[in-house]
């Protein structure tokens, strides 16, 4: 009935370990990482310590009473397990995760924190400058107000954390919890085998009055795999929702936000305002757009842009989960499920489930977590185990040819060894000319993408820092606090950062990598002409097939546009693009900008901030990076070099002076030659088969 996302995460994570351990049934990978003689070869303890380390996060958002808390205990528990929610000013950050006994670990806030808290708390409504500062106070005041209740100890627990039973977990989280008001975040451990690797992260509302929970949460938002901002059917979208999108959504990578329009059926099932699920749906969809408009917020537009909302029922989904025994001696519950049965004309869980929707729901987060994880967990290891049957496969094949040619070097006249041996010094002369010939190739075009790369890198950092001066010379007015433009500055920054730069730097590679496969195309086209003058009986066909592939696969896995760091780990073309994105700005935050706050004159701050921002376009430069990123271009020039010279023309060459210095035992050297042709055929067909099972297997992974 219920289509579980966990589950099968886990589930895919044991296919791939069997996939790998068929791999090195077959001889494909060693087994641990002691037993890899190559370095690029992928073990199968490597691929398991991934799947162990590996985490799934995912976030989820959305304003109070809009049902997360029941979302939550049917999504991760499929029972009832969490409390209704806090105030929108007080709620904690939870972290859902797995764990070998059910218990909470709390985090207070520091002492530094709450006295900030005690400070705002102090301060009437009537002295904010904006509605966020408006937000702070109220917010600060409820805080100061619940900590009442903990009396003198309040300070004994402040900067520390408290391990206490699930059953407590009302204190932390609940709207009259004892430890509410200091609770900045709480992890939840349960032992549910399922969320092994997995982190459901319950957000804060927004406009969060704490500094260190908003930083915090906009942590887990930029790295969540997927985030789920959950909206309240019965008003769908309101002015709340907005603030929410505005605040948050812009920290979630691009694709990663799936909203779901929870208790569709409140609407849908009323008598004085009766609406389907597609009405609501089709609403939200307009009210999303019209707000990114209205903001003009071209990082909203390009995130939610496609976003396609999901009408679900939390609470039927729950109804459809719990045993029948806890609904029926439950009051609320067993009214809920007849409600629910009455206003769908439904006697089942099955059907309720069915009318819950939360199974498409399930699905379309399962869809974007493949998206978002699918590569990196998943596809990288299996192309590497391809890969390494590939080579099996290559070698073989290589080692037939190479055989083939000595039948019929020992088959052929004395007479014609000679013009052969000169004929390979010509064909190892060409195509070392042609392999430096395609070095030069490569080099002028990575020069020339590096020059364009960095003009283009450093106007886009230009014109976004010429935007962020422009609000703070001419929309910072001398009565309005540096929050009333921290939002438009921080919007900037991260669009600069995360989107512009990233985008820019990415067209830089796949610029790349045409020009790349371009001249590599050119130098295999002339490869051929050369191996049918030089080499006329050698069959070069599978040869050449076979090394256009592995480049080509590698390319593919962007292998080529990485490099070892000073520790020998590997850096991939996306911890490049990180590097230019931080790297050459510098790490630059806006609380960098708020410490060089400290003046008194508001002409002073503009000037302190300003200056700040002119050094982001002066001291960036990405040359250094991007040269960095394409010195590994040196990788396909040696792979090339080593194919067609070390593994090609000099072993035909060794070939050619053993037949000649064994002129008169060919007979002997002939019977060794077939006879060892048949143990590589056979080995051929023994590849030929592990390939099918091993693509069987794949089948089941994809």
């Amino acid at each position: 009935m219920e289509h579980n996302l966990f589950e099968e995460l886990q589930a895919k994570k044991q296919q791939l370990v069997a996939f790998a351990t068929k791999a090195v049934e077959y001889g494909w990978i060693p087994a641990t990482k002691e037993e890899s003689t190559n370095k690029g070869i992928i073990s199968l303890e490597e691929i398991k310590e991934k799947i162990e380390k590996d985490t799934l996060t995912i976030g989820v958002i959305g304003q109070m009473k809009c049902g997360k808390s029941t979302f939550l205990n049917s999504f991760v528990f499929k029972d009832n397990v969490l409390p209704a929610a806090t105030t929108p000013m007080t709620a904690a950050l939870s972290v859902i995760t797995y764990g070998e006994k059910e218990h909470i670990v709390a985090e207070f806030y520091t002492a530094d924190e709450w006295a900030e808290q005690k400070i705002q708390a102090l301060r009437e409504e009537s002295e904010a400058t904006d509605t966020l500062d408006v937000s702070k106070i109220k917010a600060a005041k409820e805080l100061v107000s619940k900590a009442n209740k903990l009396g003198t100890s309040l300070d004994s627990y402040l900067g520390k954390t408290k391990e206490d039973s699930f059953g407590q977990l009302i204190e932390y989280v609940g709207a009259e919890g004892k430890y509410v008001s200091i609770t900045k975040s709480v992890t939840i451990y349960y032992p549910n085998e399922c969320l092994k690797g997995v982190e459901v992260v319950d957000t804060p509302g927004f406009n969060d009055p704490i500094v260190s929970r908003e930083e915090r949460t906009k942590a887990f938002l930029a790295k969540a795999d997927v985030v789920i901002m959950m909206l309240y059917a019965g008003r769908p979208f309101d002015a709340t929702d907005r603030d929410i999108i505005f605040k948050n959504v812009r920290q979630c990578g691009i694709g990663k936000v799936l909203v779901g329009i929870n208790k569709y059926d409140i609407p849908y099932c009323s008598e004085t305002n009766p609406e389907d699920e597609n009405q609501i749906k089709d609403y939200v969809k307009q009210e999303i757009k019209k707000a990114c408009r209205e903001c003009n917020d071209n990082t909203l537009v390009e995130i939610l842009n496609d976003v396609e909302p999901i009408p679900l029922s939390a609470e039927m989904a729950l109804l459809s989960e719990l045993p029948m025994s806890k609904i029926t001696s439950s009051d609320s519950l067993d009214f809920a499920w007849k409600r629910h049965c009455s206003n769908f004309g439904i006697s089942t869980q099955t059907e309720m489930y069915k009318w819950s929707h939360i199974n498409e729901f399930t699905k379309a987060v399962q869809n974007m977590i493949d998206t978002e994880k699918g590569k990196i967990l998943f596809k990288k290891p299996i192309n590497a185990i391809l890969a390494a049957g590939e080579k099996l496969k290559t070698d073989n094949d290589d080692a037939l040819s190479l055989l083939s040619n000595k039948i019929s070097l020992l088959l052929a006249p004395d007479s014609d060894l000679e013009e052969k041996e000169e004929k390979l010094l010509k064909a190892k002369k060409r195509m070392s000319k042609k392999i430096d010939s395609l070095g030069e190739d490569i080099d002028v075009e990575i020069r020339n993408l590096v020059r364009k790369g960095k003009n283009e890198l450093e106007d886009i950092v230009d014109a976004s820092c010429r935007r962020m001066l422009n609000i703070v010379q001419n929309e910072w007015g001398i009565f309005k606090s540096f929050d009333s433009i921290s939002p438009r500055l921080d919007t900037e920054l991260q669009d600069l950062i995360t989107r512009k730069l990233k985008r820019a730097t990415e067209n830089i590679s796949v610029d790349c990598e045409e020009k790349i496969k371009r001249s590599i195309e050119e130098f295999f086209s002339d490869t051929k002409d050369i191996l049918l003058k030089y080499l006329p009986d050698f069959d070069n066909r599978d040869f050449v097939k076979s090394t256009q592939r592995k480049i080509n696969m590698e390319m593919e896995e962007n292998d080529l546009f990485s490099y070892a760091n000073d520790d020998e780990e590997e850096i991939t073309w996306g911890g490049v693009i990180g590097s230019i994105c931080n790297g050459a700005l510098n790490g630059v935050t806006l609380g960098l900008w708020e410490k060089t706050i400290d003046s008194i004159s508001h002409s002073g701050i503009k000037k302190d901030v300003s200056d700040e921002i002119n050094s982001i376009s002066r001291e960036f430069d990405p040359k250094p990076y991007l040269n960095q990123a394409f010195k590994s271009k040196d990788k396909i020039i040696k792979y090339v070099r080593n194919r067609f010279i070390n593994e090609l023309i000099e072993p035909l060459q060794e070939q050619l002076t053993s037949v000649r210095s064994k002129i008169n035992n060919k007979e002997q050297e002939l019977h060794n030659a077939k006879e060892e042709c048949k143990v590589l055929e056979e080995t051929k067909r023994d590849i030929a088969r592990q390939i099918e099972d091993i693509q069987a297997l794949q089948t089941e992974l994809s």
